[in-house]
């Protein structure tokens, strides 16, 4: 008996999601007597689940069955997984070829609320404790790869910048007014460098990645030592965006074909 209460003692979000998940291609409508019986719960607590989950439009009730099924809000989710999965498949070999031709570990991400998070990873020829593991969330203020997507963002960035830049090392910007005018400079250069600004004695160095002409999509990067990498920054950044134009000519390619 108490391993059974404890297997039905779901909290009220574990239950929303099993709600969500509740719903398929072969049951696509659910009345809230019919889902409270598959999740096992009460009549009142799955209309409370179904209301909440209706004003956030991750479900609409038809009018007609007096029934709900998934809302707008799970196609955007969809669409946002099923865009992410495009760019690790189509991103994969171009980061395998930058570093090939660096020999350092390189990166994908894009931005994910107040941070970047890693896509894929390709690591580098040389042993090196770098903290960039594959769904890694990292700092955009002081990273080459979020520099690199703030920097080319569209609109006023005052809001990004508003957020706090905490320091990492002695190296990090701090100071929004100094950020500022390091990501006009990176508009100037078309790529972002980062001299141990998150890591002591790591360099890196990112360009952005172009859904279309004007939106940023993600940014491709190589991080590595500084000692290894910043004597050579002329011509890894020629790579690093070299790789960043490909990936965005690929997105952009695929995208106005499916638009067809």
């Amino acid at each position: 008996m108490t391993e059974l209460f404890h297997k039905n003692n779901y909290t009220s979000l574990e239950n929303a999601l099993r709600a969500l998940k509740s719903f398929s291609e072969a049951n696509p409508e659910f009345g809230v007597s019919e889902l409270a019986d598959k999740l096992g719960i009460g009549i009142s607590t799955t209309h409370r689940i179904l209301t909440t989950l209706a004003e956030e439009d991750f479900i609409v009730k038809n009018p007609e069955s007096n029934k709900y099924t998934l809302g707008l809000s799970v196609l955007q989710l969809t669409n946002t997984v099923t865009e992410q999965l495009h760019i690790i498949r189509e991103s994969t070999p171009i980061l395998h070829e930058l570093t090939e031709k660096t020999g350092e570990s390189s990166h994908i991400g894009i931005l994910d609320g107040g941070a970047v998070i890693y896509l894929q990873k390709v690591d580098g020829f040389y042993p090196v404790k770098l903290d960039s593991h594959l769904g890694k969330r990292n700092p955009i203020h002081c990273t080459s790869s979020g520099q690199a997507i703030l920097s080319f963002l569209e609109g006023d960035v005052t809001d990004w910048l508003s957020l706090p830049l905490s320091a990492y090392t002695t190296h990090t910007i701090t100071d929004p007014e100094t950020l500022q005018n390091k990501l006009a400079e990176i508009r100037k250069k078309g790529y972002a460098v980062c001299d141990q600004e998150f890591e002591s004695n790591i360099y890196s160095i990112g360009a952005p990645v172009y859904r279309n002409s004007k939106t940023v999509a993600a940014s491709i990067n190589i991080a590595g030592p500084t000692q290894r990498i910043k004597p050579y920054k002329k011509a890894f950044s020629e790579h690093v965006i070299k790789a960043a134009r490909q990936l965005s000519t690929i997105i952009q390619k695929r995208r106005g074909e499916e638009n067809l």
